[in-house]
């Protein structure tokens, strides 16, 4: 009986009697349970993108075409019908028209090496730097015959330790700097201009969110991307101007920024002033 008074007290004046009959102030009531309480991320989830790709890499270091599957011509909105064309029409209409042959390439991420594979002729020495040591060992057993040839070094995530300045000719990377947040760009894009020779070239591949296909890519990733960090599968939002400024602060020239080709994504055209 006495405790049903408290309450009633409580709730009507905000003071309950104590045992010796004298009133004091309730205590503070507990606030209604949160509907959606804050989720924390599963574990596993929240992975740096080296250690995501590495996860990747594992479950996948005895398939046949690692990364092929990611040459989806209508996904990336190529004018080819067959994945087997994608990288075939890259190099035609931009990769081979810029970059000519040199001495030393230098690729970020090579991944299983599909892009690798059509580099390779195009120097004497090709430098192939992945966060993945499962990667690695994919490539070293792809490219076995090329081993006098093809230079392939485990990195950090936080650039191209190793490589002289002004020591390479030109530098690539596709399938990377979609999935790359901004620091990384950034720094990934000042280390180019530091190994690059005066006058070396570079081409980058990176998400363009603004397109329609980007902006597709963008609602996909929505979903999981809610109230927590970035994964390491998710497209960083980017864009062409976006883009052309962050080569320009890095110290590099921008010569082209193409969204013709693939049309999901920007192909930037870059080179280090002479």
């Amino acid at each position: 009986m006495k405790r049903t008074i408290n309450k009633l007290l409580a709730k009507a004046t905000g003071y309950q009697l104590t045992r010796a009959g004298r009133p004091r102030p309730a205590p503070a009531r507990r606030g209604p349970r949160a509907a959606n309480p804050v989720r924390k991320p599963s574990t596993g989830t929240d992975l740096t993108v080296a250690e995501g790709w590495e996860k990747y890499a594992q479950g996948r270091r005895k398939a046949t075409g690692v990364g092929d599957v990611w040459s989806n011509p209508k996904l990336i909105g190529l004018d080819v019908d067959r994945p087997e064309d994608v990288v075939p029409y890259l190099d035609r209409e931009v990769f081979a028209p810029f970059l000519g042959t040199s001495d030393v390439m230098l690729e970020i991420g090579p991944g299983g090496g599909r892009f690798t594979e059509i580099l390779l002729p195009k120097c004497k020495r090709l430098i192939a730097f992945d966060t993945s040591p499962a990667m690695i060992q994919v490539l070293r057993d792809r490219f076995s015959g090329d081993a006098d040839k093809l230079d392939l070094r485990l990195s950090n995530g936080q650039g191209l330790p190793g490589v002289e300045d002004g020591s390479v000719d030109a530098a690539f990377s596709y399938g990377v700097f979609v999935h790359l947040q901004h620091w990384d760009i950034y720094n990934y894009l000042s280390e180019i201009n530091r190994v690059l020779r005066p006058g070396g070239r570079a081409i980058i591949q990176h998400s363009n969110t603004l397109s329609e296909l980007g902006w597709r890519q963008f609602l996909r990733d929505t979903p999981r991307q809610l109230n927590r960090h970035k994964l390491h599968m998710s497209f960083i939002v980017n864009t062409p101007e976006l883009m052309r400024e962050f080569v320009t602060r890095a110290g590099l020239e921008c010569v082209d920024t193409r969204t013709d080709v693939a049309r999901r994504d920007c192909i930037t055209l870059i080179q280090k002033p002479e």
